[in-house]
């Protein structure tokens, strides 16, 4: 039994195009082996978490960067004691982990 197929190719003009086509006396071309298998890459590898799976998972859901935690302190303004916090590391960013927006101060 023999199949026909169409193969559709978009080549851009600018490309360059060659073509072998099966040997002169009709044998069949031999097929070409794989050196080696493509690494085992899982689907979600290349996936970033949405802001709530971010959040939950201990990171900006902005930058996707772990929290840095700013240890307690007093505040050089106010005089005033504040409980640890985290922030994000990077710079200029407002984010705040849920749990530790509403702490209150020690």
């Amino acid at each position: 039994m023999t199949r026909v197929i169409t193969i559709r190719l978009e080549i851009p003009d600018d490309a360059e195009l060659r073509w072998e086509g099966p040997p002169d006396d009709g044998e069949p071309l031999p097929l070409q082996g794989w050196s080696e298998p493509a690494p085992f890459r899982p689907a979600t590898a290349d996936v970033r978490p949405g802001p709530s799976v971010a959040r939950a998972a201990g990171l900006c859901p902005v930058h996707r960067v772990p929290w840095r935690t700013v240890p307690a302190g007093v505040s050089k303004k106010t005089g005033r004691p504040y409980s640890a916090f985290q922030v994000c590391p990077e710079s200029g960013c407002d984010e705040r982990p849920a749990d530790s927006a509403r702490r209150p101060a020690v």
